[in-house]
This record gives structure tokens, sequence and C-alpha cells, in this order.
């Protein structure tokens, strides 16, 4: 990912903490020279090593790309927003701000029953909640077999906070009361995060 240094986030608990925040991220390998791609919810686990697992449909065949050839690239987005150049005090052109954070490891392919149990019912439970209508794991044994887990070790992590931090402080200003006033929940976002930077 390109990453100009006044855009690169360095803190590894900030790192970890959006990914789990937006767990929801795009598995990419490469088959035969061509991009590949699934999304699918991943759970992280800040151990050590730290790594990322999930599951794929047996139908899918993606979970032979990763069988033959472990090197992976998972992504995840959060909150990103269009900047309008007519919100700075200077010139300048479109642009747009976001967050996004990239791991990449070497994964390994799971079949075990018990495993793939667990990694189901954790992400349940995460989802579910504590709502009184949650859903309680119960589903017959032989459906596991229809999907195959994975397991990344994580060996590299890149995130990129684009959030104006290239412009003047007062263009940043701007940037922030327009988004907050735009009303959607992508500027919102972003305008909250920028918030936190400016230490606001």
């Amino acid at each position: 990912m390109y990453i100009p240094k006044h855009f690169a986030e360095h803190d590894q608990a900030e790192i970890l903490r959006f990914i789990a925040a937006h767990a929801f991220g795009t598995l990419v390998t490469v088959e035969a020279g061509a991009p590949y791609a699934s999304h699918i919810p991943f759970l992280l686990e800040q151990g050590e090593p730290l790594t990322l697992s999930g599951h794929l449909a047996k139908a899918n065949p993606q979970w032979q790309h990763l069988a033959a050839n472990p090197q992976v690239l998972a992504i995840f987005q959060g909150a990103h927003a269009y900047v309008s150049p007519t919100w700075y005090a200077g010139a300048g052109v479109p642009t747009w701000n976001y967050t996004a954070v990239h791991v990449y490891g070497k994964v390994r392919v799971i079949h075990e029953a018990e495993w793939l149990r667990e990694k189901v019912e954790r992400l349940s439970a995460q989802y579910e909640g504590s709502r009184e209508t949650a859903w309680i794991p119960a589903y017959p044994a032989k459906m596991l077999e229809a999907i195959v887990g994975f397991e990344i070790s994580i060996e590299s992590l890149q995130a990129k906070y684009k959030l104006s931090q290239n412009r003047s402080a007062a263009d940043q200003h701007h940037v922030r009361q327009a988004l907050e006033a735009s009303g959607g929940e992508n500027e919102r976002g972003v305008a909250a995060l920028m918030a936190k930077r400016q230490g606001e």
C-alpha cells in the first residue's frame, strides 16, 4: 500500500484496535497470476504470534489457493469520505479521506471439526451479542464439513490514516466542520477521527 509518511500509522495497539473494530475484511490471494478476493469476518488473536482466523465455504476455490500458496493479504477498511477543495482556505483538488489496514502473513488451512466449531461459535457470540433473542449455536455437526478454516500468522501490518494531515491546521478544521455538517455516517466517522488526531 502506498503510504506517504504523514498518513502512516505506526501504533500497533491502535492498528489492532482498528482491525477488531472493522473485522469484516477482504482476503486476497493470487492464483495462476490472477488476484482472487473473498469478503469475510475475521477473528483477531492478540497472542504470540498475532494471528487472524476465519473460514470459507468449501465450495469457494480460494481455500485451495491458500493450500497451494500460503502468502496472503487481508484488507480492513474504516470510515471514508469525499473531501471537496471548496473546504480549503487555499488551493486544492478533490480527494478522499480514509482509514485502511493491510495485513500480510502466512496462512495454514484447517479442516479439524473442533477448531471450526470453536471459531464459528466465537463469531456467533461476538455478533449475536447479549440480546434475549440471540442465536445459540445449534446445528448438525455435519454442517461443519461444508466449510474450511484458516489461520494467518501475521508477518507485517501496514496502516494508512489519510485525514488531511498534509493540509494546514485551518484547512483540517474546515474539512472536519464540513464533514460533521454533512450528516452521513462515514463523514461523521472521518470527522471524529480527525478530531481525535487534532486533540479535540
